[in-house]
């Protein structure tokens, strides 16, 4: 058995508590195991299920959206522009130059074509353009 092994499958116990933890979780109501090696298996189905509950498990991720930028768009635009942020549904691209900005806001339905394309219509339905 290598050293991996081992601790992963030693049995992992959580420090001796004080007489006043002890009384005062007796107190509270609650009795917390000394061995812990049964819940650290558990952890990522709790948060799985957790997810799942506060319906975070389809959520749209807008790193999807920045990792794909330069994919979409052809290479002066990537230069020039970036996306910044996806907000209701609204992508925010933060562009370097007016004259780059002039230039975009007239591709915009091609670039918002694109992005709807790749990450559905439900997930950005308009794409706004900020100088800086």
């Amino acid at each position: 058995m290598d050293e991996l092994e081992y601790r992963e499958r030693r049995r992992r116990y959580r420090p001796k508590r004080s007489l006043k933890d002890r009384a005062l979780a007796e107190f509270r109501g609650y009795w917390e195991p000394q061995d812990l090696s049964a819940y650290e298996r558990d952890m990522p189905e709790v948060v799985q299920k957790a997810m799942k509950q506060l319906g975070l498990e389809k959520r749209f991720d807008e790193q999807q959206v920045f990792d794909a930028w330069n994919e979409l768009v052809d290479k002066f635009v990537a230069d020039n522009a970036r996306p910044v942020s996806v907000s209701r549904k609204v992508l925010y691209i933060q562009v370097l130059h007016s004259t780059v900005h002039y230039e975009l806001e007239r591709m915009k339905g091609l670039i918002l074509a694109k992005m709807q394309e790749k990450f559905g219509a439900e997930n950005i339905t308009e794409v706004r353009f900020r100088l800086g």
